[in-house]
């Protein structure tokens, strides 16, 4: 009785043997479907595929950096400057969700270079801006006040040079935007 056990479990060996052997070699990676990719990510599943993103700065308008001319009228305590900007309703824009932005950049080649959003308090000189219309222009008001009359020190010189930044209405709202911050929203924006 001993041997055909023995027998019976040598028989069933074999067969195991020659049934895997069978199973490994009869399949290659080649013969198959491909399976469906498996998920990832933190929590485990895949995220929706977003839209395509915009080109480009995103429709954001900028304006050269342009030095301080001050208007004719303005007086050693109080500048003014309009910057025109040609074909867009300023008024409208904001109306409709718009961000108008000033900067105005502290430069001395070698030594500094600062980019700051008005308004802002340079000493005692205070620089802000308003948006001025009329039925021939549109533009950014610049503004400037010094009660110890030295408005002109920052006229005609590259040291102090201001430009408009026009963020559109979807932009700044699909974007958590910083704009007090120049070189953030310069990187974001594409400026």
């Amino acid at each position: 009785m001993k041997t055909t056990t023995t027998l019976s479990f040598l028989k069933m060996g074999l067969y195991a043997i020659m049934g895997l052997s069978v199973l490994l070699t009869s399949c290659s990676p080649e013969d198959g479907k491909d399976g469906i990719d498996g998920i990832d990510g933190i929590d485990g599943k895949d995220g929706a595929q977003g839209p395509a993103g915009q080109d480009g700065n995103a429709n954001v308008i900028a304006s050269d950096w342009q030095t301080i001319q001050w208007d004719e009228g303005s007086l050693p305590n109080f500048g003014t400057m309009l910057i025109d900007v040609k074909d867009i309703d300023l008024e409208e824009f904001i109306a409709t969700g718009g961000v108008v932005m000033v900067y105005l950049r502290f430069r001395q080649e070698g030594v500094f270079d600062e980019i700051v959003p008005l308004p802002f308090t340079d000493a005692e000189t205070y620089f802000y801006f308003s948006i001025f219309s009329n039925e021939s222009v549109s533009g950014v008001l610049l503004r400037a006040t010094n009660p110890n009359d030295s408005i002109f020190v920052y006229e005609d010189t590259e040291t102090f040079t201001v430009r408009y930044v026009l963020v559109p209405a979807n932009v700044s709202e699909a974007n958590e935007l910083n704009l007090n911050n120049y070189k953030e929203a310069s990187k974001i924006l594409g400026l």
